[in-house]
């Protein structure tokens, strides 16, 4: 998960308004009213019924939201609620450099330090070199990285990262949180940062978070114990699949009010960073990157207008089509 910040004077988390790409990372913790509606029949094919016709293309939706002024102010009243805690810039103020290497200081705030400082430096570096090689990018300052508490709830975090002069990193974890998870939440997180640094247009959730997830890579698929497409194949095989087209606001992936927050979260990401995988492999990186060059929001008669990436234009098929295509090689592998 990743976290921007805006400028509200009289609170501890800070928001800017000029970050579009920070302002639609939010845009799953509001209601979405969209300019049309989708009709989803039995032509959109699910992995219990896939056959040997590529379905009609559905688009996804433009998105239009009220009065930009009052979108602001609904997420800063929610993410002040949900962050009022954690302040990156008390991090840095208040916090103690324990560790660092070339790419990386740990910090801690408030004697909380729920791993050996030994096994960090030992980790951290790997973590760091690995996922800089999976994106292909640098960067030209060091990360902070802190421990909080585990949040509790139906959706709590694992990780969050704020994008300011210098990259933060906060890693929700106490001394009972698995290493394999530290180290997964710590790869995802950085994934952001270099996803941030290199590709500034790409300001669509699924996308950005499931690219988190696949620059995590072995350290996800080790944590999890599997790897993406053998995931995703178990998730057709028990029934708990999503599909990608009905879910690309990634609404389940961060709805509080739902016990399977989690659960669907990890299935989400795990299906996303497959499908990326796949379109990488099937096309090619710079493709790829052309898909995440996304027409970026705008104001339009005092109303926010969301633009979704545009698969078709890239690829020649729309996202329903490739997801298709995509679970048929993981169904049928040749």
């Amino acid at each position: 998960m990743v976290r921007l910040i805006y400028p509200y004077p009289t609170t501890a988390l800070q928001f800017s308004l000029c970050d579009q790409f920070s302002i639609f990372l939010l845009l799953i913790s509001i209601p979405i009213l969209v300019l049309s509606i989708i009709h989803i029949d039995s032509d959109i094919h699910t992995p219990t019924n896939i056959s040997s016709t590529i379905p009609t293309p559905y688009s996804l939706p433009t998105k239009v939201y009220g009065s930009p002024s009052l979108f602001i102010t609904i997420i800063g009243q929610l993410f002040r609620k949900e962050n009022e805690s954690i302040d990156p810039n008390r991090i840095i103020q208040d916090g103690k450099r324990v560790a660092e290497n070339p790419y990386m200081d740990l910090y801690v705030v408030n004697d909380h330090l729920p791993v050996d400082i030994d096994w960090w430096k030992q980790e951290s570096k790997p973590v760091y070199e690995y996922v800089r090689e999976r994106l292909n990018t640098t960067l030209s300052s060091k990360v902070i990285v802190t421990f909080v508490p585990p949040r509790t709830g139906n959706c709590a975090p694992r990780g969050t990262t704020f994008h300011e002069q210098q990259s933060i990193i906060v890693i929700f974890a106490n001394q009972q949180t698995d290493h394999g998870q530290v180290l997964a939440t710590l790869a995802h997180e950085l994934g952001h940062v270099f996803i941030q640094n290199k590709y500034e247009n790409l300001s669509d959730v699924a996308l950005t978070e499931g690219l988190a997830t696949w620059a995590a890579g072995d350290y996800w698929e080790s944590w999890k114990g599997v790897s993406f497409n053998s995931g995703v194949k178990d998730f057709i095989d028990s029934g708990t699949y999503l599909p990608l087209f009905s879910n690309f606001d990634m609404t389940r992936a961060y709805d509080n009010n739902s016990s399977k927050c989690i659960m669907n979260r990890d299935i989400l990401l795990t299906e996303t960073a497959s499908f990326i995988d796949y379109l990488s492999l099937t096309y090619g990186v710079e493709k790829l990157s052309n898909l995440f060059n996304i027409k970026q929001p705008e104001v339009v008669n005092n109303q926010r207008v969301v633009y979704p990436p545009d698969f078709k234009e890239v690829f020649g098929l729309e996202l329903n089509q490739l997801e298709y295509m995509w679970l048929k090689s993981i169904n049928h592998p040749d």
